[in-house]
């Protein structure tokens, strides 16, 4: 979903930064935060650990805040796990170098790629509801946004049931019922938004129209 981010240096240094933040704050009771707020969350991170998928109707998942709340907990269950293998990879005898190594491809590569979905949709999410956003067009932009959240949140799902916060078939019906209403609401507003975003025909890859609306 964001090629660009998927990079094992930046991906690194994105789990080492959220680790040490957790670290700090079980060691020396630091308050989390940082200049964008895209951490603060953690300091609820016990609590947010605790929670369970609410959700029970496609309405319900409509809302994006419940998107975010998933995605919380999945950072924070990340970072738990990513805590966890690492300590045991020390416990074993690996150094503080091939321990990061041997964490990085299940446990804080995963953690990195939630943190940076939700960093996006935190981003978006605060956008579609700011005041300053015209309201004939928060309707189309917080389904788009829905859309995104849970179309990224789906390929958590194995995760988000191995750590209990989803549990039933109910659940992961929901989430793909959704996906799927919400591509008929935007189906009619496909080509303005391809126009507004305007990827390059490379990006778009559509098999019968380029970007001018010409078939091919």
């Amino acid at each position: 979903a964001l090629p660009i981010c998927d990079n094992n240096v930046l991906l690194q240094q994105t789990s080492n930064y959220l680790l040490s933040w957790v670290s700090a704050k079980h060691k020396d009771h630091v308050h989390i935060d940082s200049p964008l707020g895209s951490v603060t969350f953690l300091e609820d991170f016990n609590h947010i650990l605790n929670m369970k998928f609410t959700a029970t109707t496609v309405e319900d998942c409509m809302d994006s805040s419940v998107i975010l709340a998933a995605y919380k907990w999945l950072v924070c269950y990340f970072l738990w796990e990513s805590c966890l293998k690492l300590k045991q990879e020390k416990q074993t005898g690996s150094s503080e170098f091939d321990a990061r190594n041997n964490s990085q491809v299940y446990f804080c590569r995963s953690l990195s790629l939630a943190f940076i979905e939700l960093t996006v949709l935190q981003r978006y999410h605060d956008y579609v509801h700011d005041s300053s956003t015209p309201p004939s067009l928060q309707p189309v932009l917080k389904n788009l946004c829905a859309l995104f959240g849970l179309w990224s949140l789906s390929k958590h799902m194995a995760v988000l049931y191995q750590g209990g916060y989803c549990s039933g078939a109910e659940a992961g019906r929901i989430i793909q019922n959704s996906i799927l209403d919400l591509c008929a609401k935007l189906k009619n507003d496909a080509v303005a938004l391809v126009d507004v975003i305007a990827p390059p025909d490379f990006i778009l890859n559509s098999p019968i129209a380029n970007a001018d609306r010409k078939s091919t």
